[in-house]
């Protein structure tokens, strides 16, 4: 006797050009069987590797395609195992009846809180009529945060914060390991004030760190339009208090070094700086050798 069989489907993932597929269910893979739904979901990537840094979140990019005849409003949800959160857990969008089939997308940061115990944890992600969903499973490995040692940059991947940030610029870019200067508009931060100053940025432990010194890179494309003057300041109890400073500055890679201090944050006050605007392409801190 023939049986009906059910098989589970792919949903193809392409990341840097390999193929990859994650877990779809519900979707009836019969010889001439008609799909469950005209809306193919896609997930990039299948698997994700985050730690509990607040400024490096992993990215998870969920794409709806209508491969049907007719337009259609479709929704995806989210759902992150705890303690995994997500930026937003529900994608939905109009998805045109075109050809060439238009891939709708979006991004969604993923994020877990410090001390989360290292393992894998599922996002899921599903759309699709009751009865008929296309499910994909992304498996996020949590790794555990190393613990500073001599000579470890200690913003990287650490709290940012600042005055403003203009457009589409991240206040978390100085603090992602990234210092091209061909990257400046997709991992810098500019300020928010075109040609009003002081402007600040800065970067909070959730613990006091000891620090003696700061570097930066500044600099967007065309050397005039750097940091000229700025102060380093500590954060002591509910005030700041000013460790170094410098006028004049015209180099792209600055170092500024002071007696050690202990604090939870540490910011760059900016007083004038080329462009009418602040820009920095990465800061880092460090602490006294050993």
């Amino acid at each position: 006797m023939k049986q009906k069989m059910i098989l589970t489907a792919a949903a193809v993932v392409t990341v840097a050009g390999v193929s990859l597929s994650t877990s779809v269910s519900g979707v009836d893979a019969r010889p001439n069987a008609k799909p469950a739904t005209d809306v193919a979901l896609s997930v990039t990537p299948g698997e994700l590797t985050v730690t509990g840094l607040p400024c490096l979140p992993g990215q998870l990019e969920v794409a709806m395609t209508n491969t049907g005849p007719e337009p259609v409003f479709a929704d995806t949800v989210l759902a992150a195992a705890k303690p995994v959160t997500l930026s937003d857990t529900v994608f939905s969008s109009f998805l045109p009846a075109a050809d060439p089939d238009q891939r709708v997308a979006k991004s969604f940061e993923v994020q877990v809180p410090r001390g989360t115990t290292a393992g894998t944890y599922d996002i899921t992600v599903t759309t699709g009529e009751r009865g008929h969903e296309q499910t994909a499973t992304v498996p996020v490995t949590v790794t555990e945060t190393p613990p500073p040692t001599p000579g470890t940059n200690l913003a990287y991947g650490e709290q940012a914060i600042a005055s403003s940030t203009h457009g589409n610029f991240q206040v978390c870019g100085p603090v992602d390991g990234d210092r091209e200067d061909s990257h400046w508009e997709e991992t810098g931060w500019n300020d928010g004030t075109r040609a009003v100053f002081p402007d600040w940025w800065g970067v909070e432990w959730q613990a006091p760190q000891t620090i003696d010194r700061v570097e930066f890179w500044t600099k967007a494309p065309g050397e005039t339009n750097g940091i000229r003057d700025f102060q380093i300041q500590v954060r002591d109890g509910e005030t700041w208090r000013t460790v170094a400073e410098q006028t004049g500055n015209d180099q792209i890679h600055v170092v500024t070094t002071f007696p050690a201090e202990q604090t939870d944050a540490v910011r760059i006050m900016i007083t004038d700086a080329g462009a009418n605007y602040s820009r920095l392409l990465e800061v880092e801190v460090y602490g006294p050798a050993a």
